[in-house]
């Protein structure tokens, strides 16, 4: 007898021609009651999970499906994939109805496709049930919408709950991967309750290994564990790991060239109880720190002048400074300080959301994981680093930041500097008035 998953395998190919790689099918011909999927990025969730919904709502009429992520426009990739498949087919075309308020909402043949976000407490899901719930990035909901509200959605109906995500650490996804591992490839259409698998980026053979490789060199390996090999890290929420940090710290000094161009990050005690200054020498070899300073307890106006003498000491030729909110007046008074001083060093300015923070750590953690960067043994800085984690808002957004009761300030001077630092090459070097090596801009 042709399982429910075969059936629905067979009509996608009849309606859209979707053919599957073969962990797509192995994914898709699983019936387990709760299905979880760590899969790496580009893999092809949001394709199965689009098709998975459709033809379970063509052959299964008056069937309610919820698509949820922690994120409005996260759930809505699924869902508009849905309505792209569809709406695409001059058959079904006619059998729909979408609605885009309050929520989107996909109706055909009695069936209803709706996505909905977690929120943080689930309280946009309470109250109604469903046949099957899909959970896209799972990991970033939180494990009380999955207990509390999600499951019990499914009880009246005796629904399936599926999970799919690239892994956030061991928390609650991994919990209930865990539960079906050894239940998930061998027996793909096994009818167990749980079923569990591991998709790594490369089981689809539409992406290119060259790409895949490239990628390797351009993340750290715990982000590419995560991301392209689906893997869970027991340490993931720390962003340095402390094997980098002693490596890093290891690193013999050095030999310093007349064109060896230094550079400083600054990040002023905004909403921290310090401001921190960390300069940076560049060599061909990568990155050295050779000076710190972290204060707090000072007028704006001592502030500056005891950065300046910190640039000047350690000959630094261009700057990168937090500009955000009260940064960018200082930007301007640290500018016109060392130009009366006559000192010539560029200052840019680098302004601070969630996503460009983002960037700035990353390529620092970049440097740490590829052995690019020397740091000294200082207690603090070191500390900083080893407190400085990832973490899961209530919003289902990836924050980085100090642990609670810890500072981060040398944490972002340091990885300002290594961003300015970047610009340090043959090919961002010109000559200031005085004739010495510079980078940047002012």
């Amino acid at each position: 007898m042709t399982s429910d998953s075969a059936i629905r395998l067979n009509l996608a190919k009849a309606i859209w021609g979707w053919k599957p790689h073969e962990t797509q099918k192995l994914w898709m011909l699983s019936e387990a009651k709760v299905k979880v999927a760590s899969c790496g990025r580009r893999w092809g969730k949001t394709e199965s999970a689009a098709v998975d919904a459709a033809t379970m709502a063509i052959i299964h009429p008056g069937s309610i499906q919820m698509i949820v992520s922690a994120t409005y426009d996260q759930a809505r990739l699924i869902f508009d994939s849905v309505e792209r498949l569809i709406i695409g087919s001059p058959i079904l075309r006619k059998q729909a109805r979408v609605v885009r308020t309050p929520y989107p909402k996909l109706t055909i043949n009695g069936s209803v496709i709706s996505a909905r976000t977690a929120d943080e407490d689930g309280r946009n899901l309470r109250g109604n049930s469903a046949d099957r719930v899909i959970v896209d990035e799972a990991a970033y909901v939180r494990d009380c919408v999955i207990q509390e509200v999600i499951s019990p959605m499914l009880a009246d109906r005796d629904g399936r709950l599926v999970m799919i995500s690239t892994p956030f650490g061991k928390n609650h996804f991994y919990q209930a991967f865990m539960k079906g591992v050894g239940s998930g490839e061998p027996r793909a259409k096994s009818k167990e309750r749980h079923a569990s698998f591991t998709f790594p980026s490369w089981t689809n053979p539409h992406i290119s290994r060259e790409y895949i490789e490239q990628q390797r060199l351009e993340i750290s390996p715990r982000q590419f564990a995560v991301e392209y090999e689906a893997a869970f890290i027991d340490d993931q929420s720390c962003v340095f790991s402390w094997e980098e940090i002693e490596s890093a710290t290891a690193h013999a000094p050095s030999e310093v060239v007349e064109d060896n161009c230094v550079v400083a990050g600054i990040d002023w005690a905004r909403y921290s109880d310090y401001t921190a200054v960390v300069a940076m020498r560049v060599t061909d070899s990568g990155c050295e720190v050779i000076g710190i300073d972290r204060f707090n307890a000072m007028g704006w106006s001592q502030q500056i002048d005891r950065v300046v003498d910190f640039l000047r000491r350690y000959g630094v030729s261009s700057v990168l400074t937090d500009q955000t909110s009260i940064g960018d007046p200082l930007l301007e008074q640290l500018r016109s300080k060392l130009w009366q001083s006559g000192a010539d060093i560029s200052v840019d300015g680098y302004g601070f959301t969630n996503q460009s923070k983002r960037d700035l750590i990353e390529n620092l953690s970049l440097k740490f994981a590829h052995k690019g960067i020397s740091i000294p043994r200082d207690e603090t800085l070191m500390r900083e680093l080893q407190y400085f984690e990832y973490e899961l808002t209530d919003s289902g957004n990836v924050r980085m930041n100090a642990r609670s009761g810890h500072h981060d300030d040398l944490v972002i001077a340091l990885a300002l500097a290594c961003w300015q630092s970047k610009t340090s090459g043959a090919a961002g070097r010109y000559l200031t008035r005085n004739g010495r090596v510079a980078v940047g801009g002012w």
